[in-house]
């Protein structure tokens, strides 16, 4: 059976002499894997640069339920992101938000909220034009609403700490050691009421930015099992230690 869909480019793998594998978060379908015949050749119709990861592309593929890889058999760019692929800082937000996504998408089933939030995210990406240091924790923080442990925003005088475990802020530090303190509560709490349009408004350091960073990806390890290890987290880190 043929199937027509829009999806993100997670992961593209060189396979054979000239083809491809490809992770695609597909609107309709949610996360697939897909092979890509002779991709690589010079002459091909449906070119390697066609499907760098972040590019949105429109698809019509085979698809075999008891299959793990189906076949592509055309596609097209629907979106492509100039300023992503030319800037490395916009590139390395991309390409850390898109593995912290692989990490959480256990299902092969439709996330329609997920999809345009993350497209529409890679959008702004693409095209703000204030600072892009704060881009990656105030999408991270966001998407958590789609996932099902969007922290609850209560804070307050009389609920200064964030627990990590229980996604809120409660009143006293808990007798573990995935808490916030009041400082950083204060900030996420900020971070939660802040549209990811305004994120170069929040008056972060560098050394609070990172910290903050950590804190939310140890957040997401918390809530999802076997989340493992963010490859580019280290050189992300690196990239934007001068910003």
């Amino acid at each position: 059976m043929l199937i027509n869909t829009t999806g993100i480019i997670l992961r593209s793998v060189k396979y054979s002499e000239t083809s491809l594998i490809l992770d695609i978060f597909t609107r309709d379908f949610g996360l697939k894997t897909y092979i890509v015949s002779g991709a690589r050749k010079k002459n091909s119709t449906s070119s390697a640069a066609l499907f760098q990861i972040s590019n949105v592309v429109e698809i019509v593929a085979y698809n075999k339920e008891n299959s793990k890889i189906n076949r592509i058999k055309e596609a097209k760019i629907s979106r492509f992101f100039n300023r992503i692929s030319l800037e490395i800082h916009r590139f390395s937000i991309a390409l850390f938000i898109l593995e912290v996504l692989s990490k959480t998408l256990k299902e092969k089933e439709a996330n329609f909220g997920l999809y345009d939030f993350l497209e529409n995210s890679l959008v702004f990406i693409d095209q703000c034009s204030g600072k892009t240091t704060n881009i990656h924790l105030a999408v991270l923080c966001k998407m958590t609403r789609y996932m099902g442990f969007f922290p609850e925003n209560n804070f307050s005088a009389e609920y200064p700490f964030f627990d990590l475990r229980e996604g809120k802020f409660i009143k006293h530090n808990p007798f573990h050691e995935d808490y916030l303190d009041e400082n950083d509560s204060l900030l996420l709490a900020t971070l939660i009421s802040t549209d990811i349009e305004n994120s170069d408004k929040l008056q972060y350091s560098k050394t609070t930015r990172q910290r903050i960073l950590d804190k939310m990806i140890l957040y997401y390890k918390i809530h999802l099992t076997d989340f493992g290890r963010i490859k580019t987290l280290e050189v992300f880190k690196n990239i934007f230690s001068s910003a």
